[in-house]
Parts: structure tokens; C-alpha cells; sequence
């Protein structure tokens, strides 16, 4: 299949699991390979992603029901009529039934394969039951209409539920590829906040990387661009499943080795 764009969702309902911090490095990704992109924030308790990429990305309002199946029509309807080769929309937590109750009750993935636009799902398995089968819900309803890509994030799930389960093995049969989330010290995290609370606003992780912006010290801006430089190596990976066909590299570098001393060390994630 020739996709020409791509929609990239992190639809799963438990918070607290790094999935705004991972779309953040992700969006710096696409602005380091010269990507255009656009979003959708859908976290209408923060905002987060929206405040940081105020000219590219559109905050809804999810209310009962009726209104959120409203404010997604509008949201899916923009996405499809969008010249914008990916489009990235991060959800708030407990969203995934009504999200995934617009995407059947209007037919997006039909539509999007009509069209050849080819989502993909964002998945972050946990060491809970609840949430793992909150992923499984997911796979099972998308099944191999979408992409997967599975998000480890060490510093929020220390456990091996996932590793090695059935529901792996049934991601890994249907093409999802997996990456992991390099852990930021809370020094790093809470001067990136005291840097917000100065500027008025929320900075971008590639505005707070930048040491001749002034927004972090040299150390922590340094952290931020080796957490950044982590990740684009693991993007540039699976951009098969981030990118319309067109858009891909046509050289990948080599899957780079997720396991190394400094990942053992403490850190934390944003929350969402």
C-alpha cells in the first residue's frame, strides 16, 4: 500500500504513562527530518501539547458523549481534508472508549483507507491488568488496520506483563515495532517547568535544547539533547510506520541496542 499520509493516536485510557512526553521528542523528529506536520490535543484538562506548538495544533474540547463525538467528526473531518503529511493528535486519559466509539460510528478507518492514509496506534503497556487489557481492547478493534508501535517507558513500568505475553507476540505477528523512552532527571524536568513559568508559556523540548536560548543551564540542556538524539535514532528505525511511503529514508541506520548503563539510572516522565 502506497500511504500518502499518516495519523499518528495514542488512544490508550490509563494517564500517567509518558504518552505527551513520547509525542514531544516524536514532533522534534519530524521538524529534524523537514516533515510538515499539524495536531490535534485532545487533553482538555492541560493542553500541554497545544501550548507548546500553538501554530500548528488545535485544541478540542471533549465533553459527554454527544459532544466529544462532535468534537472528534470535526477534528477526523479537518485530518482528512489536511495537505499535512502526518498528523499527530494526543489524547487525554479515559478517552479511549469515546474515541474509539467516533472511529467506528463514523467509519474512519474505512475512510482513511479509501484514501490511502494510514494511522497509527500508539501503545505503552504497563505492569496493571487493567491497562493491559485496555491495549488488548485496542488490537482487537483495530486489528490490521492500523500500525502499531509499542512505547516502553521504564520509569513508569518496571514490570515484565507484557514481555513475552500472547498479546506481544500478536503485535510483533501483525508489523508493530517497539521503542523505549529514555529516562530525564527530575533536576532536568523540574528546570524545564521554572523555564516555562519565566517564558509565560510552555517550551518545546527543542526550544529548552537549544543552550543558546538560555532556557536550561548547559548540563540540563545537554540531557535534553541526549534524550532527543536517544530517540530519533529509534524513529529513524520505524519510519515506515511514522511516515508516508514517500517521506521514508531510503537508508535506515541500524536499530540501536535499548539496554546501557545509563538506562538503570533514576529518572521521570511527564505525566500524559
Amino acid at each position: 500500500m502506497n500511504t500518502t499520509r499518516r495519523i499518528h493516536l495514542n488512544p490508550q485510557s490509563k494517564g500517567n504513562l509518558g504518552k505527551s512526553f513520547e509525542a514531544e521528542f516524536r514532533v522534534a523528529w519530524l521538524d529534524r527530518l523537514g516533515v510538515p506536520w499539524n495536531g490535534s490535543d485532545l487533553d482538555d484538562r492541560h493542553h500541554t501539547f497545544a501550548s507548546r506548538h500553538r501554530d500548528i495544533v488545535r485544541s478540542y474540547q471533549l465533553g459527554n458523549e454527544h459532544e466529544s463525538k462532535t468534537a472528534l467528526l470535526s477534528l477526523f473531518r479537518r485530518v482528512l481534508k489536511d495537505a499535512a503529511p502526518v498528523h499527530v493528535i494526543d489524547t487525554r486519559a479515559q478517552a479511549d472508549a469515546l474515541i474509539v466509539s467516533a472511529l467506528d460510528e463514523l467509519q474512519v478507518l474505512d475512510v482513511c483507507a479509501e484514501q490511502n492514509i494510514r494511522l497509527t496506534f500508539f501503545l505503552f503497556p504497563t505492569d496493571e491488568t487493567e491497562s493491559m487489557n485496555n491495549v488488548g481492547r485496542l488490537f482487537l478493534y483495530a486489528g490490521d488496520r492500523v500500525d502499531y508501535v509499542v512505547v516502553h517507558n521504564p520509569a513508569k513500568a518496571r514490570g515484565d506483563l507484557f514481555k513475552g505475553s500472547p498479546l506481544e507476540a500478536q503485535l510483533i505477528e501483525f508489523g508493530a515495532k517497539s521503542i523505549t523512552l529514555p529516562p530525564v532527571t527530575p533536576t532536568t524536568l523540574m528546570a524545564i517547568e521554572k523555564a516555562e513559568a519565566k517564558a509565560r508559556r510552555s517550551l518545546s523540548f527543542a526550544e529548552v535544547s537549544q543552550i543558546e536560548a538560555g532556557h536550561l543551564e548547559r548540563l540540563l540542556a545537554g540531557e535534553v539533547q541526549w534524550a532527543m538524539q536517544k530517540m530519533f535514532r529509534q524513529y529513524d528505525a520505524i519510519a515506515d510506520l511514522l511516515l508516508p511511503t514517500e517521506l521514508i529514508p531510503d537508508h535506515k541506520p541500524a536499530v540501536v541496542a535499548e539496554s546501557s548503563p545509563v538506562d538503570d539510572q533514576p529518572g521521570l516522565n511527564f505525566g500524559e
